[in-house]
């Protein structure tokens, strides 16, 4: 038969459980923080790749147009190539001082995000050293408790209800959802220490020698 040691010890394992779920979800934040990071220096690294690509162009346009003023050309159309040739000297220029900019952020971004993938794997590896711990204590407390209730838990668990898994009886009511408890039920879970769900919402309800969850 449980006795109220049983119901302390499912309600630290819970706790574990849910420590557990806790320092997985950091580190799911932590690893989607440094893949933001990493794909934004990318994007602009990549954008850079193009601004570069476009100045080879262009040198390769007034090359060609340096070409084609050597030629014995009329005033009207020499004057037309040189317009030309201004107009592409000012998009490369502006092109150069893009380029400039984006070399000046990517060199600083790409040590900003170093040095941040080396505070958060830090960080992943100290959690999943705790995750571990809590996972190896977890199972210990839960080679303890009773058999009959590791499915009633599971069951409830998967779940996933919002606020955890636990209630408690309080004035023949589920403490919770507030459904009305029988006297029956009541007696089974307070006096007869035997683990029981909530008919309205199926949390397990904790009996009143306990401290509700």
């Amino acid at each position: 038969m449980a006795d109220v040691d049983d119901f302390f010890r499912l309600r630290e394992y819970d706790s574990l459980m849910r420590e557990v779920d806790r320092l997985r979800q950091g580190i799911a934040q932590e690893s989607e923080r440094l893949s933001r990071r990493k794909s934004e220096l990318s994007d602009r690294i990549e954008l850079l790749n193009s601004r570069e690509s476009q100045f080879r162009q262009f040198n390769h346009q007034i090359a060609e147009l340096d070409r084609r003023l050597a030629q014995h050309l009329s005033p009207e159309a020499q004057s037309k190539l040189e317009e030309e040739g201004l107009k592409l000297l000012a998009e490369q220029e502006e092109i150069s001082q893009l380029i400039s900019e984006d070399q000046v952020f990517i060199q600083g971004y790409s040590k900003t995000v170093q040095e941040l993938e080396s505070e958060i794997l830090a960080e992943i590896q100290s959690s999943e050293a705790l995750i571990a711990q809590t996972l190896k204590r977890a199972e210990s407390v839960y080679a303890t408790l009773p058999t009959e209730w590791h499915a009633q838990y599971q069951r409830i668990l998967a779940k996933k209800p919002a606020h955890g898994v636990f209630s408690r009886i309080e004035n023949l009511k589920c403490q919770f959802c507030r459904y009305t408890i029988s006297k029956v039920l009541e007696s089974e879970v307070d006096v007869g220490l035997q683990l029981k769900g909530c008919p309205g919402c199926g949390r397990l309800l904790l009996p009143y020698k306990t401290v509700a969850g």
